[in-house]
């Protein structure tokens, strides 16, 4: 009787077993063709880009390189079994394929928002990092001889923390940095910027709070497995919508701040000398735009520009507007600021706005398609979000109102 209830105790734990490694390979292979399908959707994604950008192909292949990174690694895990031997080999070979490929989903992320001294800096310590989880890895399989590395592995899982915790901190930086850029001199909707900033942050903290649970607990990766998947995906469409609003203008954003970060990294005496220049310079700025003759060019310059419509490119920012008029970005900023009582992008929004209404009035047949194109602005979806703000309804409700 003893030996009936022993054998059937075994066997019902043998199915519990075979139910369990049943079900970790599913998620494991969902895992896998997931990843599959986000390598696909950044594939794509160079076909629906409006104009060709170096920056973001580069990060959009870096990112790319990561999702294979991990399918590779899911595919591992399926033909190799390593999880199916236990949470401990699993957690190693987890601590050996994440760092690496949730560095290149931080360094695309960053290469997006920083300036190259900035990225050079990044690429340094997250290789330092992964070299020395390798070096903690090599020490733990020569003590040990196999995968059964012992309390290295939480070492391992110490430095992948470090390393996620410096990646936060670096692109949370950029993110504010490069956000108030935008809002104080870009005059494209920024809102694809926006969402994409803020996936970015979601799926770097992700990993921060989850992997050290997940690759511990096989248990948890149950829960944990597909909420990382969506994150992922998350990612990956606001990526692919960030590519398709990303326009040229944003590399003279980046080159402008690349040459402000060079003039800081020049020698001391040099860097004295530009900066007396650069305060000479702007004390002869702010005089000449205190004068009433000054202000009245400026207005008349742009009064011009206007008539031209040349708030039609979608491209437009505080940099081309300001060569193409022939005065200074600070003389502009500062008329817009001091006359105006505004900054560039809502200025520039008031001014497709009231171009918009206007064109709304004179051509009642032209559809909102024609109109947002006509006026400057990116999309049907920012000129809808520009009357609901302004007017308190829709383009369309706003015209059968008023024409």
């Amino acid at each position: 009787m003893r030996i009936n209830v022993l054998t059937i105790i075994l066997a019902d734990a043998r199915y519990k077993n075979k139910n369990e490694m049943d079900t970790l390979y599913l998620l494991q292979f969902a895992c896998f063709l997931f990843m599959l399908v986000n390598i696909l959707i950044l594939g794509i994604t160079r076909l629906h880009m409006k104009w060709m950008n170096r920056r973001y192909e580069v990060s959009r292949w870096l990112i790319v390189g990561a999702m294979v990174g991990l399918a590779l690694q899911y595919l591992m895990q399926m033909l190799l079994g390593f999880r199916a031997q236990g949470d401990a080999v699993g957690a190693v070979f987890n601590m050996l394929a994440y760092p690496p490929c949730f560095s290149l989903i931080a360094i695309g992320i960053y290469n997006i928002e920083a300036t190259h001294a900035n990225r050079r800096k990044m690429n340094i310590v997250c290789t330092s990092i992964y070299a020395a989880i390798l070096a903690t890895f090599s020490i733990g399989y020569i003590q040990s001889g196999n995968f059964h590395i012992g309390s290295w592995i939480y070492v391992m899982i110490v430095l992948f923390g470090i390393n996620v915790a410096y990646c936060i901190y670096m692109v949370m930086v950029e993110i504010k940095k490069r956000r108030m850029m935008l809002e104080m001199m870009a005059g494209n909707d920024i809102l694809p910027y926006v969402r994409y900033a803020r996936a970015s942050v979601f799926i770097v903290f992700f990993p921060a709070v989850a992997l050290p649970f997940a690759v511990l607990s096989t248990q948890s990766l149950y829960v944990i497995g597909p909420l990382g998947l969506l994150a992922v995906f998350f990612f990956t469409l606001s990526f692919m919508a960030l590519g398709y609003n990303y326009v040229p203008s944003e590399e003279l954003l980046d080159k402008e701040e690349e040459e402000e970060a060079a003039m800081e990294s020049v020698g001391d005496d040099a860097c004295l000398e530009l900066q007396d220049e650069e305060l000479d310079d702007k004390k002869e700025t702010l005089q000449s735009q205190r004068s009433e003759r000054r202000q009245k060019i400026i207005r008349e310059k742009l009064d011009e520009w206007c008539a031209a419509k040349g708030y039609r490119d979608t491209s437009l920012n505080m940099i081309t507007l300001s060569r193409s008029l022939n005065i200074s970005r600070y003389e502009l900023s500062r008329y817009l600021s001091s006359c105006l009582n505004t900054t560039f992008r809502p200025w520039l929004a008031e001014v497709r706005f009231e171009a918009a209404k206007k064109m709304m009035l004179d051509n009642p047949d032209f559809g909102n398609d024609i109109i947002s194109a006509e006026c400057g602005f990116s999309s049907r979806t920012h000129l809808y979000r520009m009357f609901k703000e302004k007017e308190g309804c829709s383009p369309t409700a706003w015209r059968e109102k008023n024409c």
